[in-house]
């Protein structure tokens, strides 16, 4: 049987929430100065590659690792923390997205109209995907919670390789990561076994880890995660040697400015596109023409910005922007501790 988590365990949670979203700003940074440039950032684009079969599967497994007393929750109290809260910021960021975007010129082939917001209900609008696969997430776990785990790991397997490729967002997405948030769900005492194991043996473990991450980098470039089965490797490969090596750092106390990003997670995820294009463009029209440099520069900001902002509007009315108000919960003493984005 597995104690509640450690005080470093709850560190190391934090830094690798802090590290998946960085690592998901610096993706979108680099595809984005990419089409401005027509150019990829070298090295960026190196880092974006290597990180693809882990960032978004580390994502959804660190969001199942507390599932499991959210599953076993008051229904109301599941409701409200579980579905309504991340349906409030899905149909608000998207609107504003969706706003902005109808608004202001960009330089986007992607056309909007209001046909996108009367989509929202059924076809996520660009990086809110991920917030529409967490409610759906949880609402099917709640449903299938007193099945047998085998049954569920089976079905998340099986949805996994059926490779499904339909016009429709979610079911692809469903399908393509269902499997990463069972395995928080099902698997979480032994991925908190593995990171205090990690604390314990440093030395083993941060070699452990770094072979993990070396040999994630071996498949990817050698074009090996095309194969369905070795793509799923490198993910719970490329997770666990993260897993590890944040653990490790964070008991240390090394990883802080990383574990208050991750706390503030929500925040960055939901505001980070704006500043992200905003110092792009700005950077461009300044003559700056070095890939990596404007990469760099712009995931900064697309990361520190929203946290700005954030701690500007947290004593105003406008603090709904990042905040649920207590109108719009259930049941108000049921909430995601401040900022957070996958359930803890």
């Amino acid at each position: 049987m597995v104690t509640a988590p450690a005080k470093p365990r709850v560190d190391w949670i934090d830094a690798v929430k802090g590290l998946t979203i960085i690592l998901v700003v610096v993706s979108h940074t680099t595809y984005g100065t990419a089409a401005a440039l027509n150019s990829a950032p070298y090295y960026f684009e190196l880092l974006c590659e290597w990180a693809v079969p882990f960032r978004m599967p580390l994502f959804f497994l660190v969001a199942g690792l507390f599932a499991q007393k959210a599953l076993r929750a008051p229904l109301l109290s599941f409701i409200d923390s579980k579905i309504l809260h991340f349906v409030y910021f899905y149909v608000l960021w998207s609107t504003i997205q969706i706003g902005i975007k109808m608004a202001l010129p960009h330089s986007s082939g992607w056309t909007v109209t209001y046909l996108d917001l009367l989509m929202i209900p059924l076809e996520p609008f660009g990086l809110m995907w991920f917030l529409y696969a967490l409610v759906v997430f949880f609402a099917f776990m709640r449903l299938v919670r007193d099945v047998r785990p085998a049954i569920v790991i089976t079905l998340a397997l099986a949805l996994y390789f059926a490779n499904l490729d339909t016009a429709w967002m979610m079911p692809n997405e469903f399908a393509h990561r269902f499997i990463f948030f069972t395995a928080g769900v099902y698997g979480a005492p032994h991925v908190f076994n593995a990171a205090q194991w990690a604390i314990n043996n440093p030395k083993r473990a941060t070699l452990t880890g770094l072979f993990l991450l070396v040999g994630v980098a071996e498949l990817v470039f050698a074009g090996d995660t095309a194969l369905r089965p070795v793509e799923l490797l490198a993910s719970f490969a490329g997770a666990a040697g993260m897993i590890m090596l944040v653990a490790i750092l964070a008991s240390r106390g090394w990883t802080k400015p990383l574990a208050y990003v991750g706390s503030h997670s929500l925040y960055v995820f939901l505001a980070f596109f704006l500043p992200m294009a905003v110092a792009r463009t700005v950077m461009i029209k300044l003559g700056v023409t070095e890939g990596d440099v404007i990469t760099l520069v712009t995931a900064v900001t697309a990361v520190g910005l929203p946290l700005v902002a954030y701690a500007v509007v947290k004593h105003t009315p406008l603090v709904f922007f990042f905040d649920r108000p207590d109108a719009m919960k259930l049941a108000p003493a049921a909430k995601l501790p401040t900022g957070a984005l996958p359930a803890a």
